[in-house]
């Protein structure tokens, strides 16, 4: 028989950081990704030499290229680390290989047209015999190096749960649990709008008070949005909620916050058009505004969001409205 085998689909910081968590309770990690020069690092110098260079991965970590599906279709566990806008072709392409498998996904995103989530689209795309989802407040380059960390697991069926659980287990990675697993993803894709806009507002505003109530006021919509589209009432305290909301939106390696700051600053004249930086919160908006529409809710800060976006000569005249609406 072979040795119990975890897939992770992208060998970024965040796939690398999790294969690195995940390496102490299983025999066989692979990392698949398309640089041959982070595939030969791992191999050839246990380390990832584009993402964390000099810090030494476990000895049963290995890299593949991501078109090997026998690798995929060997293992009891696949977790998808692509970035969110190539999540669907991933699964269109080695749908059949995921024939039965566990599936755990990270990315935090929301597809336009669909307004589905990444767990979503990997179940409509391929065989996987089940979908959770992961999300929380964890910097990759903190989680590799073991520092404390947590997150939310979604998962609807306690003994997939507990499997998944397991494979995560480590003394310095704490975890939550809801039974909603897009629940847990719309968290993620919420708190990345919400730090656009404190970092907006403090590009704008210096003062503490003002900084920790406008954290507040975003929050309190957050709660709005996540009370009417999911069915875990008790979701926004969650990791995934509360916590990466706060992490997102208070810290300057964030890079939704950092987006707000550059925007608010006018260091950006164009949101939509960057120097190759991926913001995983700016295509989201429009759909977090679609989404509040269904539910009949005002979301008053996601479309000052958008307006910024969309036009950030304006920022202090939007803000100011934006503070009146919402008082």
């Amino acid at each position: 028989m072979n040795p119990k085998r975890v897939s992770i689909l992208g060998a970024g910081s965040f796939g690398t950081a999790l294969a690195q968590t995940v390496a102490n309770n299983i025999d066989e990690v692979y990392l698949l990704g398309r640089d041959p020069d982070i595939i030969d690092g791992i191999n050839k110098h246990h380390e990832n030499p584009r993402y964390f260079p000099g810090l030494t991965l476990a000895g049963n970590i290995r890299a593949a290229e991501l078109g090997r599906t026998g690798i995929i279709a060997g293992s009891e566990f696949v977790i998808f680390a692509v970035p969110s806008g190539v999540t669907r072709e991933i699964a269109r392409e080695y749908g059949e290989a995921l024939d039965g498998k566990t599936v755990l996904s990270t990315a935090k995103g929301i597809e336009a047209e669909t307004l589905n989530t990444m767990s979503e689209i990997i179940v409509e795309e391929s065989r996987a015999g089940y979908v959770a989802s992961l999300s929380g407040p964890t910097f990759a380059d903190e989680l590799i190096r073991g520092y404390l960390s947590v997150a939310t697991l979604g998962a609807d069926d306690d003994s997939r749960r507990d499997i998944l659980a397991g494979l995560l287990r480590r003394d310095s990675f704490i975890l939550d649990y809801s039974p909603d697993i897009r629940g847990v993803e719309l968290a993620g894709v919420l708190k990345n709008t919400y730090a656009i806009a404190l970092g907006v507002f403090d590009s704008a505003y210096s003062s503490n008070n003002g900084h920790y109530a406008f954290l507040n006021l975003c929050y309190k919509e957050l709660c709005r949005i996540l009370a009417a589209a999911s069915g875990d009432h008790d979701i926004a305290a969650k990791y995934c909620a509360f916590g990466d909301y706060n992490l997102t939106a208070n810290v300057d390696k964030s890079r939704n916050r950092t987006l707000g700051l550059m925007i608010g600053k006018n260091f950006l004249k164009s949101a939509r058009v960057n120097s190759g930086i991926v913001f995983e919160g700016l295509k989201a908006i429009r759909c977090l505004r679609d989404l509040s529409h269904r539910y009949h809710l005002e979301s008053p800060i996601i479309e000052f969001v958008n307006q910024v976006l969309e036009d950030n000569s304006r920022v202090i005249s939007l803000l100011d409205g934006l503070l009146k609406k919402i008082r």
